[in-house]
């Protein structure tokens, strides 16, 4: 870590530069305000240790230029006892803390020490977001991009949030949706299916496994037109959501996430092919002449 210590006493400035020097720091010294500024300038300190009544120019002056330059350095401010109410003002103007002379070696160190961990675990959190914040976006990207339904629920199973897939499937627009309850778009016949499986409860292994259900379409409310369907038949998985570990004893239901696949399509190949089978065996069965069916191999079936 690197410390700029600014004071216009040289012998002073000497001794806090040994001082700190010995616990591995890596110390700048300057007599002036102007100087600290030049050295600001050309580098990148941690920590600057500012006293705050200098010749030419004051310590306020130089805490301002910091926070508009160099604003990743934290500043602890050197007082007297009769300027008490100027380190008070450089608190306000976003000093870290102040050291009231003379103080003790380990007064200075810890405070130092205290300044620095608090920079780490600020630029930590900052990583830490930074990474949130990416995670959420690709995440977002993800969902949003989905051909599933996906959706969240409040505990008394209200729309919190739905994916944009909800409109090309069933002519929802997602804001639409958007607090009214999950029964506003199940299909009349299933609402009683939904219960146990659009609103879940369970999570994990628990929870019940993918089950079909028939969704309603948006209509303007015309009525259905002519060739419209009246459903959409999606495989719905769903888990319950807890603000505590699922086996806290103490958690509360907070609602429902849930995903739902459009299986239309799969759901009128198995009708067709249904179909197809029943009519060759009513074709078989009104047959005149002998049927005989069998492999490429010449095994009959």
């Amino acid at each position: 870590d690197s410390i700029l210590i600014v004071d216009d006493d040289p012998r002073f400035c000497d001794s806090l530069k040994v001082l700190l020097s010995n616990q591995g720091y890596q110390i700048q010294t300057s007599n002036s305000g102007r100087e600290a500024m030049e050295y600001l300038v050309k580098n990148n300190f941690d920590l600057a240790l500012l006293d705050m009544v200098m010749p030419e120019m004051n310590g306020h002056e130089i805490m301002d230029y910091i926070n508009s330059k160099s604003p990743e350095t934290l500043v602890i401010v050197i007082t007297g006892h009769a300027s008490m109410e100027s380190a008070i003002e450089s608190l306000r103007r976003g000093a870290y803390d102040y050291l009231r002379k003379p103080f003790e070696p380990e007064e200075l160190l810890k405070t130092v020490e205290n300044a620095l961990n608090n920079k780490r675990l600020e630029r930590e959190k900052r990583t830490i977001q930074g990474k949130l914040a990416l995670t959420e976006k690709r995440y977002r990207y993800l969902v949003d991009n989905s051909p599933d339904i996906i959706y969240i629920l409040d505990h008394e199973g209200r729309f919190t949030f739905v994916n944009d897939a909800i409109e090309p499937l069933l002519s929802f627009e997602a804001n639409q949706l958007i607090g009214n309850h999950y029964t506003s778009i199940v299909f009349e016949e299933d609402i009683d299916k939904a219960r146990y499986h659009f609103n879940e409860r369970r999570t994990g292994k628990r929870a019940a496994v993918s089950t079909e259900l028939r969704l309603k379409f948006y209509h303007n409310g015309d009525g259905l037109k002519p060739f419209e369907r009246e459903y959409l038949t999606v495989e719905l998985k769903a888990m319950g959501m807890y603000d505590r570990p699922v086996d806290s004893k103490d958690k509360k239901f907070t609602g429902t996430y849930g995903v739902g696949r459009d299986i239309s399509a799969r759901r009128q190949a198995q009708e067709a092919l249904r179909d197809s089978e029943e009519n060759f065996k009513a074709l078989a069965a009104n047959a005149n002449d002998g049927i005989l069916i069998a492999t490429g191999e010449g095994v009959h079936v």
